[in-house]
Protein backbone atom coordinates (compact mmCIF):
# COMPACT_ATOMS: atom_id res chain seq x y z
CA UNK A 1 0.00 0.00 0.00
CA UNK A 2 3.09 2.24 0.89
CA UNK A 3 4.67 1.99 -2.66
CA UNK A 4 1.23 2.82 -4.40
CA UNK A 5 0.84 6.00 -2.01
CA UNK A 6 4.39 6.64 -2.72
CA UNK A 7 3.27 6.36 -6.51
CA UNK A 8 0.72 8.54 -6.66
CA UNK A 9 2.13 11.32 -4.83
CA UNK A 10 4.81 11.42 -8.00
CA UNK A 11 4.06 13.55 -10.81
CA UNK A 12 3.52 10.21 -13.01
CA UNK A 13 0.99 9.75 -10.33
CA UNK A 14 -1.01 12.88 -10.26
CA UNK A 15 -1.11 12.66 -14.53
CA UNK A 16 -2.02 9.05 -13.59
CA UNK A 17 -5.07 10.09 -11.85
CA UNK A 18 -6.01 12.87 -13.68
CA UNK A 19 -6.16 10.76 -16.60
CA UNK A 20 -8.67 8.30 -14.94
CA UNK A 21 -10.99 11.63 -13.86
CA UNK A 22 -10.98 12.81 -17.55
CA UNK A 23 -12.47 9.33 -18.64
CA UNK A 24 -14.79 9.08 -15.58
CA UNK A 25 -16.36 12.81 -16.33
CA UNK A 26 -16.32 11.48 -20.73
CA UNK A 27 -18.03 8.75 -19.57
CA UNK A 28 -20.70 10.05 -17.49
CA UNK A 29 -21.37 12.67 -19.69
CA UNK A 30 -22.08 10.50 -22.43
CA UNK A 31 -24.15 8.61 -20.35
CA UNK A 32 -26.27 11.94 -19.34
CA UNK A 33 -26.38 13.35 -22.68
CA UNK A 34 -27.48 9.72 -24.26
CA UNK A 35 -31.48 10.14 -24.94
CA UNK A 36 -31.84 6.42 -24.87
CA UNK A 37 -33.63 6.68 -28.80
CA UNK A 38 -30.91 5.67 -30.77
CA UNK A 39 -29.29 8.51 -31.48
CA UNK A 40 -25.73 8.87 -30.31
CA UNK A 41 -24.38 11.86 -27.45
CA UNK A 42 -23.10 13.91 -30.44
CA UNK A 43 -26.89 14.20 -31.41
CA UNK A 44 -27.56 15.81 -28.45
CA UNK A 45 -26.50 19.16 -29.57
CA UNK A 46 -29.50 19.33 -32.15
CA UNK A 47 -30.26 17.23 -34.73
CA UNK A 48 -28.13 18.29 -38.37
CA UNK A 49 -29.49 20.84 -40.65
CA UNK A 50 -29.52 19.43 -44.18
CA UNK A 51 -28.61 21.96 -47.29
CA UNK A 52 -31.42 23.65 -48.44
CA UNK A 53 -31.49 23.72 -52.36
CA UNK A 54 -31.39 27.73 -53.04
CA UNK A 55 -33.44 29.91 -56.21
CA UNK A 56 -33.61 32.61 -57.59
CA UNK A 57 -35.57 34.73 -55.07
CA UNK A 58 -34.56 32.87 -51.70
CA UNK A 59 -37.69 34.14 -49.90
CA UNK A 60 -39.82 32.24 -52.77
CA UNK A 61 -40.12 29.57 -50.46
CA UNK A 62 -41.70 31.75 -47.64
CA UNK A 63 -44.91 32.68 -49.63
CA UNK A 64 -47.40 35.14 -49.32
CA UNK A 65 -46.67 37.65 -46.32
CA UNK A 66 -50.05 38.56 -46.33
CA UNK A 67 -49.11 42.24 -46.76
CA UNK A 68 -51.17 44.41 -49.04
CA UNK A 69 -48.43 46.22 -51.23
CA UNK A 70 -51.67 48.99 -52.45
CA UNK A 71 -52.10 49.84 -48.56
CA UNK A 72 -49.14 52.28 -49.37
CA UNK A 73 -50.39 54.48 -52.52
CA UNK A 74 -48.35 57.15 -53.40
CA UNK A 75 -49.50 60.14 -51.35
CA UNK A 76 -52.57 62.10 -53.07
CA UNK A 77 -51.58 66.02 -53.95
CA UNK A 78 -53.30 68.88 -54.73
CA UNK A 79 -52.76 69.68 -58.20
CA UNK A 80 -50.08 72.17 -58.47
CA UNK A 81 -48.32 70.48 -55.22
CA UNK A 82 -44.67 71.08 -55.55
CA UNK A 83 -42.93 67.97 -55.33
CA UNK A 84 -40.89 66.43 -52.16
CA UNK A 85 -37.38 67.38 -54.03
CA UNK A 86 -38.89 71.19 -54.47
CA UNK A 87 -39.90 71.05 -51.09
CA UNK A 88 -36.97 69.46 -49.32
CA UNK A 89 -34.56 71.50 -51.12
CA UNK A 90 -36.66 75.17 -50.51
CA UNK A 91 -36.05 73.78 -46.60
CA UNK A 92 -32.85 73.41 -46.38
CA UNK A 93 -32.08 76.86 -48.55
CA UNK A 94 -34.23 78.45 -45.26
CA UNK A 95 -32.91 76.47 -42.50
CA UNK A 96 -29.19 77.59 -43.64
CA UNK A 97 -27.31 80.13 -41.29
CA UNK A 98 -27.80 83.73 -42.14
CA UNK A 99 -25.87 86.27 -40.51
CA UNK A 100 -28.19 89.35 -39.85
CA UNK A 101 -31.55 87.07 -39.69
CA UNK A 102 -33.98 87.34 -36.44
CA UNK A 103 -34.90 83.95 -35.08
CA UNK A 104 -38.38 85.25 -36.00
CA UNK A 105 -37.40 85.98 -39.77
CA UNK A 106 -35.72 82.96 -39.77
CA UNK A 107 -38.76 80.69 -38.48
CA UNK A 108 -41.35 82.91 -40.85
CA UNK A 109 -39.16 81.27 -44.07
CA UNK A 110 -38.89 77.99 -42.64
CA UNK A 111 -42.98 77.51 -42.07
CA UNK A 112 -44.38 77.15 -44.98
CA UNK A 113 -42.51 73.82 -45.72
CA UNK A 114 -42.65 72.54 -42.18
CA UNK A 115 -45.32 70.85 -39.80
CA UNK A 116 -46.62 72.43 -36.90
CA UNK A 117 -44.76 70.31 -34.50
CA UNK A 118 -41.54 70.62 -36.01
CA UNK A 119 -41.96 74.59 -35.98
CA UNK A 120 -42.57 74.10 -32.41
CA UNK A 121 -39.25 71.99 -31.86
CA UNK A 122 -37.97 74.71 -33.63
CA UNK A 123 -39.69 77.31 -31.49
CA UNK A 124 -35.91 77.95 -29.51
CA UNK A 125 -33.70 77.45 -32.06
CA UNK A 126 -30.98 80.52 -32.45
CA UNK A 127 -30.48 80.29 -36.29
CA UNK A 128 -27.04 81.49 -35.37
CA UNK A 129 -26.77 78.10 -34.45
CA UNK A 130 -27.27 75.95 -37.78
CA UNK A 131 -23.87 74.67 -38.25
CA UNK A 132 -23.50 75.21 -41.90
CA UNK A 133 -24.31 78.17 -43.88
CA UNK A 134 -24.12 76.38 -47.99
CA UNK A 135 -25.79 73.63 -49.78
CA UNK A 136 -23.13 71.38 -51.66
CA UNK A 137 -24.92 69.16 -53.93
CA UNK A 138 -28.43 67.94 -55.19
CA UNK A 139 -30.93 65.85 -52.99
CA UNK A 140 -30.80 62.40 -52.38
CA UNK A 141 -34.65 61.04 -51.43
CA UNK A 142 -35.30 57.42 -49.90
CA UNK A 143 -38.58 56.00 -49.09
CA UNK A 144 -39.68 54.82 -46.11
CA UNK A 145 -43.15 53.83 -45.52
CA UNK A 146 -45.73 56.86 -46.02
CA UNK A 147 -42.25 59.06 -45.23
CA UNK A 148 -39.64 60.49 -47.48
CA UNK A 149 -36.18 60.87 -46.39
CA UNK A 150 -34.08 63.84 -47.73
CA UNK A 151 -30.44 63.81 -47.74
CA UNK A 152 -28.72 67.09 -49.02
CA UNK A 153 -25.20 67.25 -48.80
CA UNK A 154 -23.90 70.63 -47.64
CA UNK A 155 -20.42 72.18 -46.20
CA UNK A 156 -19.58 70.13 -43.11
CA UNK A 157 -22.35 67.78 -43.35
CA UNK A 158 -25.41 66.59 -44.72
CA UNK A 159 -28.92 68.06 -44.15
CA UNK A 160 -31.94 64.67 -42.93
CA UNK A 161 -35.22 65.52 -43.40
CA UNK A 162 -38.16 63.51 -43.29
CA UNK A 163 -41.52 64.48 -45.08
CA UNK A 164 -44.82 63.68 -45.55
CA UNK A 165 -47.70 64.44 -47.53
CA UNK A 166 -50.33 66.25 -45.38
CA UNK A 167 -53.19 68.26 -46.36
CA UNK A 168 -52.48 67.68 -50.28
CA UNK A 169 -48.41 68.70 -49.85
CA UNK A 170 -45.30 67.65 -48.80
CA UNK A 171 -44.35 68.85 -45.21
CA UNK A 172 -41.02 68.46 -43.62
CA UNK A 173 -41.94 66.34 -39.94
CA UNK A 174 -38.67 66.30 -38.82
CA UNK A 175 -35.04 67.40 -39.30
CA UNK A 176 -31.17 65.88 -38.70
CA UNK A 177 -28.00 66.73 -38.80
CA UNK A 178 -25.46 64.64 -39.99
CA UNK A 179 -21.36 66.30 -39.40
CA UNK A 180 -19.36 65.19 -42.26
Amino acid sequence: MRTVLRLLGTRYGIALVLVVVVLIVVGLGRTVLDRGDGHSANDALGPTVAAVPTSADPYASLGDDGVDESANPAPSLSKGAADVSAVATRFAKAWLRKPGVSGEQWRAGLKTDASAELMTDLADTDPADVPTDAITGDVQLQNVGAATVARIPAQGGTIVLELQASGGRWLVTSLDWETA
